[in-house]
């Protein structure tokens, strides 16, 4: 699994910066790297070419969340005054407000058991038109799993190549899909601390063995790395072959890919067959560029390790939900007195 050494050095390096900048050794509660103008609103533009600065803002807590309007359409023009925040039933000052501005760092996650055939040979195109849709500082990695997952490409800018190598990709064996999904997570908070994260799943969601993680483990990691899921779950017509001859493999059901996508967020897109990838990618696509950015600094100042519950409402009050339908993480984890002194993702 991961390297705890590894991870502790990365961690502690927004530390440093922050102690040269402030003069300060001890940082508040919930450390966290967020946008120069995090009180402001508005990403600051570094000149031509980038669209972002970034500094160290102690103790902000960046929440992310798609919202739909009442017969369902994706809500698109809501400002910062819309927007409700609690941290456990407390309502919190919304200090920065921004939609798809923080750059991208993106997991595509590609089932490639024999089930997945068909699907996979229709993704190459599919992905590359999806992908192009990012902006030109979006990132992207490609993992591909069956029992176990495997990091095919780090995080590139460069779509083509993550299209062909997911032509490459092979399809045999079993499935393990929370294994894939805690791996993608843990990647992209390791490597891409300062942007946004989003895993997008392609696969049947047909999980047939036991990995080493399981939902709950997912859910929590996606939480500590601040990592929405999205599935693209392609339905018909896949089934395991062996020697051209059909197998029916025995599914291991606790499982659960809605409810790792409705914990963390995202959603599951339904692609009823192979030859509906591109619609459904194009979807997804859109779904993160459609996401509200808001920061808040938690009035809770205890480091006892705990659960804190977000909730967000759109159009509504602190004591009423609103019209709007919101999609977000379900919270996060504080830090505790042994971590405390060090920066992690709330």
């Amino acid at each position: 699994m991961r390297s705890v050494l590894a991870r502790g050095i990365l961690a502690l390096l927004p530390l440093i910066l922050f102690t040269r900048l402030t003069g300060q050794t001890t940082p508040a509660y919930g450390a966290q790297t967020a946008p120069a103008d995090a009180v402001g609103g508005t990403p600051a533009d570094q000149g031509p070419g980038s669209g972002f600065k970034l500094k160290v803002d102690v103790g902000l807590v960046l929440v992310e969340a798609t919202v739909r309007e009442p017969e369902g359409s994706i809500a698109e023009h809501l400002g910062r005054q819309d927007f409700r925040v609690l941290e456990d039933g407390v309502e919190q000052e919304i200090r920065y407000f921004s939609r798809d501005e923080l750059p991208l760092a993106v997991a595509l996650v590609v089932d490639r058991s024999s089930s997945m055939a068909p699907a996979v040979r229709e993704l190459r195109g599919a992905a590359y038109d999806a992908l192009a849709q990012l902006k030109p500082e979006d990132q992207v990695a490609l993992f591909a799993f069956q029992a176990r997952p495997e990091r095919l490409e780090a995080l590139t800018s460069d779509r083509r190549r993550i299209a062909d190598d997911v032509a490459a990709i092979r399809t045999a064996g079993a499935t393990v899909i929370s294994d894939a999904l805690f791996e993608a997570a843990e990647y992209l908070g390791r490597a891409a601390p300062q942007r946004r994260h989003a895993v997008i799943l392609i696969s049947d969601n047909e999980n047939t063995l036991k990995g080493y993680t399981g939902d709950s483990d997912v859910v929590r990691e996606a939480l500590e790395t601040q990592t929405v899921i999205y599935s693209v779950r392609v339905g018909e017509g896949l089934q395991a072959r062996y020697h051209g001859l059909p197998v029916e493999l025995p599914l291991y059901r606790d499982v659960s890919v809605p409810r790792v996508t409705g914990a963390t967020g995202g959603e599951v897109i339904e692609a009823a067959n192979s030859r509906e990838l591109d619609a459904a990618m194009a979807t997804v696509i859109e779904r993160l560029k459609q996401r509200y950015t808001l920061g808040y600094q938690s009035t809770n100042h205890r480091y006892d390790g705990g659960f804190r519950r977000i909730e967000v409402r759109a159009g509504g009050s602190s004591a009423s939900p609103g019209p709007y339908t919101v999609y977000t993480r379900r919270g996060y984890y504080a830090p505790d007195e042994r971590t405390a002194s060090r920066p992690r993702h709330p």
